[in-house]
């Protein structure tokens, strides 16, 4: 049975909520690395590339019937010499804007997504997509929850969406913190049973640690303030959790309180905004993607 939606698509679903709005800014390098991941992972799924540990194999190239992964395919069979999996992630996110657009396209075409226009300040328009048909979001997450708070073996496909999600730091929008807590070890152990993912998933570290990295050394010239930083991820979270007022934030977050106080300064410590405060331990970490070693 042909699947509804690739797995480009189904990542970028999961930051939307049911009225459209998008919970993360999908021109996020962190995102958009993911994206291209993503790509890989399914046409390997589809049998139409290889990896080894290092380097993406060319296998078939035969066309999916999807343009977005077809267009990539056809890079790889054209290119002149075999190249890593790090250098294909690079290549498709230079063109990360097409990428999103061609995404976006497909789920329009699926009628999952739908066009708004929203008239803005001296009569310009700007286009939303609120969700025309949630069964597609809530299937997804549905399928993920239930593979990772349960104890059966999942197929491929629905490894390799663990592992993005796990890798691309997108688990937040499936589960609560304190689930991802309790079930790390089975999210850890899901996301590293795909070799092919194993491989890619590895490149996909490299390089979102070498663009956090670049934005702490921009961060640590000056171009930013400690306050500025966390005003940032004040308004990221706001996003992510739909919240309006500011008085609504957790207590870490919130202008005024002690743990306020505390959180720009473990900022200014580290030089970044990519952090996770855990409100049982009372204590800060860096995010994922923001040191090599993972978790």
């Amino acid at each position: 049975m042909e699947l509804l939606l690739s797995i480009p698509e189904e990542i970028y679903l999961l930051p939307i909520h049911k009225r459209g709005g998008q919970k993360i800014d999908f021109k996020h390098k962190k995102f958009e690395i993911t994206l291209a991941a993503s790509i890989l992972m399914d046409l390997a799924l589809r049998h139409r590339i290889d990896t080894d540990m290092e380097h993406i194999i060319p296998e078939q190239e035969t066309p999916t019937g999807d343009e977005l992964l077809d267009e990539v395919l056809d890079w790889i069979f054209h290119a002149p010499r075999q190249e890593t999996i790090t250098y294909w992630i690079r290549r498709i996110t230079e063109r990360a804007e097409h990428i999103r657009k061609s995404v976006l396209e497909g789920l329009l075409h699926k009628k999952i997504l739908k066009v708004s226009k929203q008239h803005i300040f001296l009569g310009y328009a700007s286009k939303k997509y609120p969700v025309a048909d949630d069964r597609e979001i809530r299937e997804i997450k549905s399928r993920v929850r239930d593979l990772v708070l349960g104890n059966e073996l999942p197929e491929l496909r629905d490894m390799v969406i663990i592992s993005l999600a796990y890798y691309g730091d997108l688990l937040s929008f499936i589960f609560s913190e304190e689930e991802i807590i309790l079930r790390k070890h089975r999210i850890e152990h899901l996301a590293k049973m795909d070799l092919i993912g194993q491989a890619i998933t590895r490149s996909v570290k490299e390089l979102t640690f070498s663009v956090v990295a670049s934005m702490r050394t921009k961060d640590l010239l000056g171009i930013k303030t400690p306050v500025e930083k966390l005003d940032e991820l004040v308004e990221e979270m706001k996003a992510l959790m739909q919240i309006e007022q500011d008085t609504d934030l957790p207590e870490w977050l919130r202008k005024g309180t002690d743990q306020y106080l505390k959180t720009l300064a473990y900022i200014e410590e580290t030089g970044t905004n990519e952090i996770v405060f855990n409100t049982k331990t009372g204590k800060y970490g860096l995010k994922l993607w923001a040191f090599p070693g993972g978790i």
